[in-house]
């Protein structure tokens, strides 16, 4: 009974987020330009009205349910299917890899936090960790493009065109998610310590790190997985951070130039027609790979047996 009502709240939770997202990406946002010829000045004129932001919602509707499609892009005879077949790859080739680590990476950073963590002075444990948190993610990637142009320009670490350029943005994307993982270990961990089964397996001779990972880290994984979800939003937020700054050309790149916005070393920032049907599909497959993480957690906690 408890299982189904989990999964409603959350079939609930998610249609409304999805609800949302179509809601906000169909606001009108076009305006008018009137150019006055004796002044030389051009005037933008926007007018809101519920009657055209019905009868768009009304269309984007008709139009999937006709046309099987989420709509079209700025580019002609090019949907949004198309768009989402060319950039979603990219941004999985980071994601998957990304998030895997982050957990794996996260908790064994977590447990030597936690073992360490009465040492003064230690740098490499609680430090570090506190440090990767603590620096914003943009600063991180601006040092590392820097470095990697004036240090070592002939490894095109970020080429498009390399079959490793995936490489980079993986390792920049999981800083922050590792970071998060293993503060959260470290807390489970912490809190699990004066338990009375604890006591039992230490009045055993049992060492330490044993005590760690065949009891402590059991019970505490149940609290880690709950955050499966926190991983994934983390990881998306520096996705799309590093895929602007890097150039790297995915999901979350696109998504940008499909809010209106384009940038270009030539011309700065460009303002586009916003293109609100790919952001509804690109917000998609963000919420699917939100609702992904917290299933393979829930299935990851069921075959631990720590429900």
């Amino acid at each position: 009974m408890n299982h189904i009502r989990s999964i409603l709240k959350y079939a609930v939770l998610y249609g409304c987020i999805i609800i949302a997202l179509i809601m906000i990406a169909l606001i009108p946002r076009e305006g008018a330009i009137t150019a006055i010829k004796d002044n030389k000045v051009a005037e933008y004129a926007y007018d809101f009205t519920a009657e055209s932001y019905i009868q768009g919602i009304r269309g984007f509707f008709q139009n999937a349910i006709e046309q099987k499609s989420l709509g079209d892009t700025r580019f002609p005879r090019v949907t949004v299917e198309d768009e989402l077949k060319r950039y979603v790859p990219r941004s999985l080739q980071i994601i998957i890899p990304a998030f895997i680590l982050s957990i794996v990476l996260g908790v064994l950073k977590g447990v030597f936090d936690y073992r360490h963590g009465e040492k003064k002075g230690n740098v490499i444990g609680n430090g570090l960790t506190w440090l990767f948190q603590s620096i914003p993610d943009f600063f991180i990637i601006v040092c590392v493009i820097w470095s990697v142009t004036f240090l070592v320009p002939s490894l095109r670490l970020l080429s498009q065109e390399t079959s490793y350029s995936f490489l980079l943005p993986t390792l920049l994307v999981l800083i922050y998610p590792l970071a998060y993982t293993a503060r959260i270990t470290s807390t489970a961990l912490a809190n699990e310590d004066g338990q009375y089964y604890i006591q039992v397996a230490r009045s055993k001779g049992f060492t330490k790190k044993r005590v760690v990972y065949k009891h402590i880290l059991r019970v505490a994984m149940k609290t880690i997985l709950t955050h499966m979800t926190s991983i994934m939003i983390h990881l998306m937020t520096s996705l799309m951070i590093a895929e602007y700054l890097l150039g790297y050309q995915g999901m979350a790149y696109r998504l940008f130039s499909a809010l209106g916005y384009h940038y270009s070393f030539e011309k700065g920032v460009e303002l586009m027609n916003p293109e609100p049907e790919l952001v509804i599909g690109i917000g998609l497959i963000f919420i699917c790979l939100m609702m992904l993480a917290q299933i393979a957690g829930a299935a990851i906690k069921k075959g631990l047996r720590v429900l």
